[in-house]
């Protein structure tokens, strides 16, 4: 219990690293340093910087996964899509430099992490693909417009929650989602005619 504490600590004392100095000038001991850890005990946890990002990545990536299906259980196609983006904002909103960190290219990641991680990413983009084609439902729409669609919510929730982050007090998600959910039915009527 207290490794996971610890591992915990870890990866939020990474992820704000990583989003404030990126891959290249993130190093181990500003990790350990953010964790409150000495470089050596980093080491018991992690192997280094690219694997220490991975973690992050999956972590954020795990989490995104469990919300959208929580989502997709909800009773309503326009209930799921609300639910999701509220959780995705709430998420945003608790832990903004893994959100930051999301967006960030894998490439530093040796090649069976990054695909590890990519086809985690595609399976979640899945799942918001069809949150988003169950509230959209456009007759004769393909597969990859609910994906795109998909991606434009995404960025817009970023957008707004990462706004959000930086406000005092920090804005409720339920408010924040209001807005990115007109816009997008707005969007997707529009697309419709």
């Amino acid at each position: 219990m207290r490794r996971d504490r610890r591992m915990e600590s870890i990866l939020d004392a990474g992820a704000e690293v990583l989003a404030e100095r990126g891959i290249h000038g993130c190093t181990m001991r500003y990790v350990a340093e953010r964790a409150h850890a000495s470089p050596a005990n980093l080491y018991r946890y992690v192997q280094g910087k690219e694997e220490l990002l991975y973690l992050i990545i999956q972590r954020v990536l795990e989490r995104a996964i469990r919300s959208a299906e929580a989502a997709l259980a909800v009773r309503g196609a326009k209930e799921q899509l609300k639910s999701f983006v509220t959780d995705h904002i709430r998420r945003v909103l608790a832990f903004p430099a893994e959100a930051r960190l999301l967006h960030e290219t894998t490439d530093a990641l040796p090649d069976h992490m990054r695909r590890r991680l990519e086809e985690r990413r595609a399976g979640y983009l899945e799942l918001v693909g069809d949150i988003v084609e169950g509230a959209v439902r456009t007759k004769g729409a393909r597969r990859p417009t609910f994906d795109k669609l998909a991606q434009l919510l995404l960025g817009m929730a970023d957008r707004v929650a990462l706004d959000g982050a930086r406000q005092e007090p920090r804005p409720r998600p339920d408010r924040l989602a209001r807005p990115v959910l007109a816009l997008f039915h707005q969007g997707a009527r529009a697309s419709r005619s």
